[in-house]
């Protein structure tokens, strides 16, 4: 007997396989990577009791918050639209970013809300001292326990939030010295949210 001649199929499912995986591959080409997607989208931010950070010496006038020992809940952040800012002072990324959100700050679009992410106190502390800071308030996420919850790939990432605390768009990477015009206004009026 002699030996069959492999089935045509056989021999096209490797080619077919490759052809699909190219596909796939050169789709990623086109995808912008600031557009990851979020579970979170559409929904509440997960619930939370996180220190604060207080400012001291030179850089507390910076700050609204004193008390050493205060906490916040992420629900009583509710009641008007906010920006939670993800950051930490060994982020690189975050230094291209941070003028803006000092701009932002100080013409007073939107609150601020730092969440400083897996970083030492004291070394938040002098990076804020350094280059300023834009928050109105300041949340302590030293394990990144938060961050998981919220979705977190790296930093700077923001999330901008609605006055009911639902996540209405996350950003991942700096942000653009346009951010309010183009992000924050658009979508609060699509969602009918004052700013």
């Amino acid at each position: 007997m002699s030996a069959s001649k492999p089935s045509l199929l056989r021999l096209l499912l490797p080619l077919l396989v490759l052809l699909l995986l190219g596909v796939f591959l050169l789709k990623g080409l086109w995808l912008d990577p600031k557009k990851l997607p979020s579970a979170l989208i559409g929904k509440p931010i997960p619930r939370a009791t996180l220190p604060v950070l207080a400012l001291q010496g030179p850089e507390a006038r910076l700050v609204k918050i004193t008390d050493v020992n205060t906490l916040q809940t992420i629900d009583a952040l509710k009641g008007q639209p906010w920006v939670l800012n993800v950051f930490a002072s060994w982020c690189q990324a975050c230094l291209v970013e941070h003028p803006h959100w000092l701009d932002i700050a100080q013409r007073q679009h939107i609150r601020l809300v730092g969440l400083a992410y897996k970083d030492q106190l004291e070394d938040t502390r002098q990076w804020l001292a350094q280059h300023g800071n834009p928050y109105d308030l300041i949340l302590i996420d030293q394990t990144g326990d938060f961050g998981i919850e919220l979705g977190v790939y790296g930093v700077p990432e923001t999330f901008l939030m609605s006055s009911n605390n639902v996540v209405l768009h996350k950003q991942v990477g700096p942000i653009e010295p346009d951010y309010v015009q183009t992000v924050v206004g658009p979508t609060l009026e699509a969602v009918h949210e004052p700013q």
